[in-house]
């Protein structure tokens, strides 16, 4: 399960936005191009050194972990992944040809062609725009009025304002808050900071615990755990505010923070992510001082927490 989630949150998201302006599926972005770039072989850095000492990701045989992600790699190592970065990740290569060239991947992927050198994306040639006429028929004219109508017609309507925007102003400004906690030292500034401009009537706070800690094992695998969720709160950036923690060590860690959300309700925007239903959300009252205390903890990822070690954490905002 875990590598699964490692693939669809690590792996392809990067890979789709490195390889389909390739193939034409997506406008090419210079800066989202860098960003993928890196972060995709930053995920595989980490199974370079996993593999370093394994034949495949679980066990002694193929398993579903290996099938998910050595085919979220398939465009990659076809496309982009060229002999260079072959060399530079022996541990992973090695791997990967291991599975291509087994009897059941071969039925379905065929013959893979590995990148000798990488494809790099080549911008579409321009077409010449044909010179304007300058004289035009009425007729002509009017046709042109009445596609436009009819594209007018054709528009989409305008996405729906959240319930959350109806709400009475708060003096709260949530993006000040996001900035002053970026900026400056959480203790004891930030954290003055946030209680001076507090209001409990157009904001909650919010416990949040993932709910089968046993279930999880490396710490990294924890953390892409809690930025796959992040990544399914795109929605929500505009309301919330949190931070979410992994405790412990590897084999022997849980994941739990606090959300700083707008109204006195989970709204629409997070409870329609994916992965909300594996969290459990429970508000708390801002004025108990233990909870005050541990809201404090959560935010400034220090020392130990609920009485375990920060191992890593997230901060969505």
């Amino acid at each position: 399960m875990h590598y699964i989630l490692f693939a669809e949150n690590e792996i392809t998201p990067h890979a789709n936005t490195w390889v389909n302006p390739i193939l034409g599926i997506t406008q090419f972005n210079k800066a989202a191009h860098t960003q993928a770039v890196t972060g995709l072989k930053k995920s595989l850095k980490v199974l370079e050194k996993i593999l370093s000492n394994k034949t495949y990701l679980v066990g002694e045989r193929i398993t579903l972990a290996d099938i998910a992600v050595s085919t979220s790699l398939y465009l990659p190592f076809k496309l982009v992944l060229d002999a260079g970065f072959r060399k530079e990740h022996p541990n992973l290569s090695r791997w990967y040809t291991t599975l291509i060239n087994q009897p059941a991947f071969k039925k379905v992927l065929g013959d893979v062609t590995l990148a000798d050198v990488a494809v790099e994306y080549t911008p579409p040639k321009k077409e010449k725009k044909e010179q304007p006429k300058k004289e035009q028929s009425k007729k002509e004219a009017k046709s042109k009025e009445d596609d436009a109508e009819v594209e007018e017609e054709e528009k989409p309507a305008p996405k729906p304002r959240s319930k959350l925007d109806s709400l009475p102003p708060s003096s709260f400004i949530l993006d000040e808050w996001k900035r002053f906690y970026s900026n400056n030292d959480t203790r004891p500034t930030a954290i003055n900071w946030f209680w001076e401009h507090f209001d409990p009537v157009g904001y909650s706070i919010w416990r949040v615990d993932y709910k089968y800690n046993n279930e999880l094992a490396k710490v990294f695998m924890s953390s892409n755990l809690i930025g796959g969720f992040f990544n399914r709160l795109e929605r929500a950036r505009k309301y919330a505010f949190g931070s979410l923690i992994v405790l412990g060590e590897d084999n022997a860690n849980s994941i739990a923070g606090y959300f700083l959300i707008r109204g006195q309700e989970v709204p629409e925007e997070v409870s329609d992510a994916a992965d909300y239903e594996s969290y459990n959300f429970q508000k708390v009252d801002h004025t108990n001082s233990s909870v005050k205390s541990s809201f404090e903890d959560y935010i400034a990822w220090d020392g130990f927490l609920d009485g375990k070690k920060f191992a890593d954490g997230k901060i969505f905002k």
